[in-house]
């Protein structure tokens, strides 16, 4: 999958004492893009010998891949003229894309200086400048987007805190489609309020990530899963469907060659035959991270929709707004519009003295009223939505028994969640705290799939 990957070094300094490694190592790891194995000895290396601006580059770089934009400025500054390239991808991270060109216009300026044949364009050069000039584009056109909240969770099972009414449908896992769907296992998919729709990603003769639909017949039997159009791969994976209740709009990630970075989402239309062209819904939805799963409540008035644009590495931010019938841009020269288009604090797109908290309780009760005890979960051909839809006592009971390690998953995820924050913000002793809490988290997974192929055994 092309995802920008955003490691986190919880003991690097640790790692160099342990490991011993030499420095041909660590360049040679480098030069694997095993950026997190060489980054301690690449550091430590470039600190003791700050001319040299080949280990200059080779750290900042390290630093730059491994999700340290801020820290490997003050080391790409000081190394090769490749550096400059760097630059230009961090000035483009924080939204200064006048920055990014000129870094990018240094450095081939410095290319050409340098040979005497005019040098080729640099397909990873002509590519970053492609997402800055999209990225320009994009901050013409900033919606004008009310954020009510924002949560940071896991990013397994990030889905299951999405509190949709049931006329929303419904976001499931793998497990909730119908035999042989071929989905891929860890991407979630979307099924209709009646339960006789279901779209999700699966992977192509190429592997890539295409959208699939099957229709559940009224033998209870599914029809022939369909690819839902090859134009809305766009070159890359198409996943985190979201049909609305209107049956017609559809919100997906892509991160192919219209995205900004990463997965980016979209939106397109069927027109009665097919799904015409997918259009990227911009800022502030879409940032050069990983962007995807937008929902739209009509009955709540909540949207919601998942990002990892704050790198909180294993963890993501769900944030929940307030969509609009009609789109409204801030204007252009708005003061602070980046930061606007970042998201860096979402209580700034909020009214002045507004409370949301009504929104936020219609939002919860959606969870709470039916939902905590609702599930979709798929057993051969048949979806069931309730207990009463087993035909098994033992079936019931199973079913039961998985809701409630689920919801010990959530919780387990969140507590692992408030851990890695406390752990960034200097608490280094939590280390063994936040290991305990991911095996748990691995044993009720593990104890998830047991249950459910005993459910699957209970009801043939």
């Amino acid at each position: 999958m092309k995802r920008f990957f955003i490691a986190i070094l919880l003991a690097a300094g640790a790692t160099i004492g342990l490991n011993a490694q030499t420095l041909a190592e660590a360049e040679s790891l480098f030069e694997q893009g095993e950026y997190a194995e060489a980054l301690p000895t690449l550091l430590e290396e470039a600190k003791a010998k700050p001319r040299n601006a080949a280990l200059q580059h080779k750290a900042g770089t390290a630093l730059l891949r491994t999700g340290h934009p801020a820290e490997a400025r003050p080391y790409l500054a000081k190394g090769t003229n490749d550096s400059r390239i760097g630059l230009a991808e961090i000035a483009f991270l924080e939204y200064d894309f006048d920055g990014a060109d000129e870094h990018l216009d240094d450095y081939e300026s410095r290319l050409k200086r340098g040979r005497r044949k005019a040098a080729e364009p640099s397909p990873e050069v002509e590519s970053l400048r492609e997402r800055i000039e999209r990225g320009r584009n994009m901050m013409e056109r900033v919606e004008q987007l009310t954020v009510i909240d924002s949560t940071a969770i896991g990013r397994d099972d990030f889905f299951r805190i999405y509190r949709l009414s049931k006329a929303a449908g419904r976001i499931a896992g793998a497990e909730s489609l119908p035999q042989g769907a071929h989905a891929i296992a860890d991407l979630p998919a979307f099924i209709t309020e009646d339960g006789r729709t279901a779209i999700w990603s699966a992977a192509d003769e190429n592997e890539n990530y295409t959208l699939t639909q099957s229709t559940r017949l009224d033998d209870g039997s599914w029809d022939e899963p369909q690819l839902l159009g090859e134009g809305l791969g766009e070159g890359g994976d198409a996943a985190y469907p979201f049909l609305m209740s209107d049956g017609v709009t559809l919100y997906f990630a892509n991160d192919g060659e219209n995205s900004l970075g990463g997965y980016d989402i979209f939106m397109t239309r069927n027109n009665g035959e097919e799904y015409l062209q997918p259009q990227n819904i911009g800022m502030p939805y879409n940032s050069p991270y990983d962007d995807y799963m937008l929902a739209i409540d009509e009955e709540s008035g909540i949207g919601w929709w998942a990002t990892d644009r704050n790198r909180l590495g294993d963890s993501i931010t769900i944030y929940r707004f307030i969509p609009r019938e009609m789109r409204v841009n801030y204007p252009a020269d708005t003061a602070g519009l980046a930061r606007l288009a970042i998201i860096s604090d979402f209580r700034a797109t909020q009214q002045p003295g507004a409370d949301y908290s009504g929104l936020l309780a219609r939002a919860s009760d959606n969870g709470d009223s039916g939902r905590s005890t609702a599930f979709t979960i798929a057993i051969g051909s048949k979806i069931y939505h309730d207990l009463n839809d087993f035909r098994t006592s033992r079936g019931r009971t199973l079913m039961t028994q998985i809701i409630g390690t689920r919801h010990k998953l959530d919780r387990t995820l969140t507590n692992l969640e408030a851990l890695r924050r406390r752990y960034a913000a200097g608490e280094k002793t939590l280390s063994r705290q936040i290991l305990d809490s991911e095996a748990a988290a691995g044993s009720l997974r593990r104890e998830i799939r047991h249950l459910t192929d005993q459910l699957a055994e209970a009801e043939k």
